[in-house]
């Protein structure tokens, strides 16, 4: 989604520098989308996740060669926690000064944004600022081990709404634990000013299964049915696809989701510059070794994460979407 202070002018730029750059990929058949980790130091206690527990790493200072080399059309900067790197606007900078276009984010749990650095990010040309929800209210601080961290972003993402006129993003991931609570995130969102986007629970990242949806097969489908239904009312509130949404429950109830194309339409860079098939796969390469054939035929079904359920989507669903079809 557009931001919503761009001129008419500047979204028919942006949308025509972002087709060129998607044929571009096509062409020479660089990744959609690339996961950039710039650490993998985080202050949360999440279970889901065990990056928390990393106490050093090598980290690269400049990253523009690395886009540069890999040049995809987009980068989400990801961690850990990325707004622990005091360099943080200048990593966006580099990213967006590696290319002609690259549609560039972070995901951020938000503890550390505030509207002076959202307003730097936004300055350095950020397009996407998303914040992990877990929870509505207080449970979400305590999952994330992050005291008072629910009152912090219910009081920030109106407030870049309504005094930078940005739409932030809210990243949430359906569990077991908050499968209640999904459609009532979708309407909070909507309430902030937010658009809102889904991923599926993999026990993938930590052996964790407490948290995958086990026994409520018909709850999910009545969750994502919802879900699909405001997404059609809203237009811009739920930006998570329908093809993405329809597999949600397939893949809880069988415990796998569709073949994988990791290495090839998304991959995963380390804060150093290793390059991963995905975020659960073992560093094969550095960035300066990797070329676009370099992976072959991923056989791992185990996730159904949205960073890879999009990447995949069919582009005649996507332009469906986009032309409200």
């Amino acid at each position: 989604m557009l931001d919503r202070n761009k001129t008419f002018l500047e979204s028919l730029n942006f949308s025509a520098l972002g087709f060129s750059k998607f044929l571009k990929t096509k062409i020479s058949r660089a990744p959609k989308l690339v996961n950039l980790e710039v650490t993998k130091l985080c202050n949360a206690r999440c279970d889901f996740c065990d990056y928390w527990q990393t106490r050093n790493e090598e980290r690269l200072k400049d990253y523009s060669d690395l886009i540069k080399k890999i040049d995809p059309l987009v980068v989400m900067v990801t961690g850990g926690e990325p707004m622990l790197r005091k360099d943080i606007v200048e990593i966006i900078r580099q990213i967006k000064s590696a290319s002609f276009f690259t549609y560039t984010g972070i995901i951020t749990k938000g503890d550390l944004l505030n509207l002076d650095n959202a307003r730097k990010l936004y300055d350095a040309k950020i397009d996407q600022i998303a914040i992990s929800l877990d929870f509505l209210g207080d449970r979400h601080s305590e999952n994330r081990g992050v005291k008072g961290l629910w009152n912090h972003i219910s009081e920030l993402i109106p407030e870049i709404s309504n005094k930078l006129k940005k739409t932030i993003s809210i990243n949430s991931i359906i569990m077991d634990d908050n499968l209640d609570e999904i459609v009532g995130m979708a309407k909070q969102a909507k309430d902030w000013g937010a658009n809102i986007s889904f991923s599926s629970y993999s026990v993938m990242k930590s052996n964790n299964d407490s948290h995958f949806v086990k026994e409520e097969t018909e709850k999910v489908k009545n969750v994502i049915n919802e879900l699909i239904a405001l997404k059609r009312e809203w237009k811009n509130t739920i930006v998570s696809s329908e093809y993405y949404l329809k597999q949600i429950p397939e893949f809880f109830q069988k415990g796998y989701g569709p073949s994988c194309n990791a290495g090839h339409s998304f991959l995963t860079v380390t804060p150093d510059g290793y390059i991963k098939r995905c975020s659960e796969m073992p560093a094969v390469c550095h960035y300066k070794d990797f070329s676009p054939d370099f992976f072959n035929k991923t056989d791992c079904k185990t996730c159904w994460f949205g960073c890879r359920g999009e990447t995949q989507a069919p582009i005649v669903e996507k332009a469906k979407e986009l032309i409200g079809l």
